[in-house]
């Protein structure tokens, strides 16, 4: 499909659902405010929806900005969008019944992904799903962003590029970013947000971490792990571990960076969620499908039904054979 095919969905309707993924990173709640504003703006209806309660790297976006927690009865969609999501089971629980959302339309850049939806456009070469709002908003004819865009867009952009550092980051990246600059976005306080502004039990997590840092295959790998335990020790959420992989990727020498993180299960059960991040060279993409998951070639996850041990010894397994495929 192309975003023609979507722009002439959104001509034909007046009432639209806006969905991201469960646990809505800044990309995927960023662009999916970002695409209520661009239909608001068309004169269209948009709602969107985030069940549960919204991680706190992400609360940042919604101040000021209409989102709803559960889909009122009765309520009909001339379509619903689903936002930054490679795999039908992070499609959050609670969506209208088929007759009442509409054809399911998927605007996407994961390289990794399962194909569901009626309409669905996916680049992997876009730096992040909000690259694919503009492009839409472009195709039905805006002249220029919507001041209420620029904000969410923006932060979308810079998460998902490092602050405009990672290789995914190109000279349009860049010309879009400035676009968003002159609708209204500040660079300042979205950088605070993402990358500034720790709370002091994060600091001392992220303390832990580097203690407790391993390397391994000649320092080409790092291992950070994180227990429940440590967890309630230090006094954060599940929400303040994300990203914290990264720093294992600073250490000189490290192509791929591992955060092993005990995660919540059921009685009896056992499992382990896994951040993966890769100077580029190696395709953790690759890696992450092997438990299920997903994402890009510098930066994928999944979650293992598996203690952390187990998970450790099985992608160290993968790994040894990416690292003697890909040399010293």
């Amino acid at each position: 499909m192309s975003l023609s095919d979507v722009a002439e969905q959104v001509r034909r309707g007046e009432a639209f659902l806006v969905v991201p993924h469960l646990r809505p990173d800044v990309d995927a709640l960023g662009s999916s405010l970002g695409l209520a504003a661009v239909l608001r703006a068309l004169g269209k209806q948009a709602s969107v929806f985030v069940p549960g309660k919204l991680p706190r790297s992400v609360a940042f976006l919604v101040s000021g900005a209409s989102i709803t927690t559960s889909v009122p009865a009765g309520v009909r969609f001339d379509a619903t969008f689903v936002l930054d999501t490679a795999t039908p089971d992070l499609v959050p629980a609670g969506l209208p019944e088929v007759d009442r959302r509409g054809p399911l339309i998927v605007l996407d850049h994961h390289a990794v992904h399962d194909d569901f939806g009626d309409l669905v456009v996916r680049d992997d070469a876009a730096s992040a799903t909000a690259e694919l709002v503009v492009a839409l908003a472009r195709e039905l004819g805006l002249s220029s962003l919507p001041a209420a865009c620029a904000t969410p867009l923006y932060a979308a952009l810079a998460a998902d590029t490092g602050g405009f550092r990672y290789p995914s980051t190109s000279a349009s990246t860049l010309r879009l970013g400035a676009e968003l600059l002159d609708a209204g976005a500040e660079a300042w306080p979205v950088a605070q947000q993402l990358f500034e502004v720790w709370p002091m039990p994060r600091l001392r997590l992220l303390a832990a971490l580097i203690d407790g840092l391993e390397t391994d295959f000649d320092g080409r790998l790092a291992w950070l792990r994180v227990s429940r335990a440590l967890m309630r020790e230090v006094g954060v959420d599940d929400d303040q571990v994300d990203g914290l992989v990264n720093y294992g990727r600073m250490l000189e020498g490290v192509e791929v960076s591992v955060l092993l993180w005990e995660w919540p299960a059921e009685a009896g059960a056992q499992a382990t969620k896994l951040s993966l991040r890769s100077n580029g060279e190696v395709d953790v993409a690759q890696l992450a499908r092997v438990f299920g998951g997903g994402g890009h070639r510098a930066a994928a996850g999944a979650l293992a039904p598996l203690s952390m041990e187990r998970t450790a010894a099985r992608l160290r397994a993968e790994l040894e054979l990416v690292f003697r495929v890909s040399g010293p």
